[in-house]
């Protein structure tokens, strides 16, 4: 192999590697646009919303923070609660329970990507009406985005805050 045929090869295949790298196929579909990122405060406000509407013990709103198939733990239920009929019946006992206030102890909001965030935190909750419902109680709810941009609680797990040792 002459000199000039090594040199037309080594063209040929710089040239290939060239478009095959940088290349483009017209019938390549264009880029999805990149999800708008959740903010930290973004997700703090609706965490605020949210805890805001437990404390204002009206079932029906109440109820409307959760999806459709909401799964979840309880605080007042010993068992994993599936079925949206049952969760329901729970909320209308929590709301009939007449709490009239939730000190928020602490409170974490972690973002897992732009449709999906946790939050996890403690607070006492009290009623003047019936002292007797008064604890404090530790949860984790996990939000997701809807198709429709609305941010619904598809998972909670509340027990009560164990006592010190």
């Amino acid at each position: 192999m002459n000199l000039t045929t090594k040199r037309c090869l080594s063209a040929a295949a710089i040239c290939g590697l060239s478009l095959g790298i940088f290349g483009c196929d017209k019938n390549e579909a264009p880029a999805e646009p990149a999800e708008a990122a959740l903010s930290d405060a973004q997700a703090a406000e609706i965490a605020d919303a949210t805890v805001a509407t437990w404390t204002s013990m009206d079932a029906a709103k109440i109820k409307a923070l959760y999806a459709p198939g909401v799964v979840a733990f309880d605080f007042s239920a010993p068992d994993l609660v599936t079925e949206r009929a049952k969760f329901d019946e729970i909320q209308d006992g929590f709301a009939a329970a007449k709490f009239d206030a939730a000190e928020q102890v602490s409170r974490n909001v972690q973002i897992l990507d732009a449709d999906t965030f946790v939050m996890n935190g403690t607070w006492n909750i009290t009623s003047s009406a019936t002292p007797a419902n008064n604890s404090s109680v530790r949860c984790t709810d996990v939000f997701e985005k809807g198709e429709d941009g609305k941010w619904l609680i598809a998972s909670e797990h509340c027990s009560p805050v164990p006592a010190a040792t």
